[in-house]
């Protein structure tokens, strides 16, 4: 990804199950097919350069915690942006696969302490801790919005201070029918900045 300067990014795609992404993995030309009919089906998943074309930029390494697994990378034409395709039944970061995490992620919504997760469902208690703490990072706090017009009417925006490397900054939040709408760090409570950020 040597031209990905802006870091790691990824496009999730939903395949059937695993043997339909395996039999597509290494042959270009039925990837390519089944993207491009994704892409027509669902343009909002992809990004705004899509349609001027793409390359393929090789496979990410094997994912030894699960059984060397890999994913497609590929690079658009006009942007040079490098993008991960990863099948909607691997998590972001590779951790997991989502069946096997499913029923647990259910419960941790209801405050079930990561040792009884540990028990019922193996692995350990710190397994269990990085899945509940993946669900802030970016990737998965992101989402595609395929109908804007069910978006509440009335919202709310707020914003609170935290820390950034020992920088104070503010966090301008909006939520609507209990859902985060959007929420982007600025590094002030002035106007300028919480407009630019509340845009978000």
């Amino acid at each position: 990804m040597e031209k990905n300067k802006k870091g790691a990014k990824s496009i999730c795609l939903p395949f059937s199950d695993k043997s339909n992404y395996k039999s597509i993995f290494f042959d270009n030309e039925k990837l390519r097919t089944f993207i491009n009919n994704l892409y027509n089906l669902h343009p909002e998943l992809f990004p705004k350069d899509f349609e001027r074309g793409f390359i393929f930029r090789g496979s990410t390494e094997c994912s030894k915690k699960q059984n060397s697994f890999q994913m497609r990378r590929i690079e658009l034409k006009a942007s040079e942006e490098v993008y991960q395709i990863r099948p909607s039944f691997m998590m972001p970061y590779m951790v997991a696969y989502t069946n096997d995490i499913e029923k647990a992620v259910y419960l941790m919504r209801f405050g079930v302490p990561f040792y009884a997760l540990t028990y019922v469902f193996g692995h350990n208690d710190m397994y269990w801790y990085r899945i509940h703490n993946s669900f802030g990072r970016n990737p998965i706090v992101g989402t595609t919005v395929k109908s804007p017009e069910k978006l509440p009417v009335h919202t709310l925006a707020d914003e609170k201070h935290t820390w950034l490397k020992k920088t104070k900054v503010f966090i301008a939040t909006i939520v609507g029918k209990g859902c985060i709408l959007g929420a982007e760090v600025v590094k002030s409570a002035s106007e300028i900045d919480l407009t630019e950020g509340y845009s978000i």
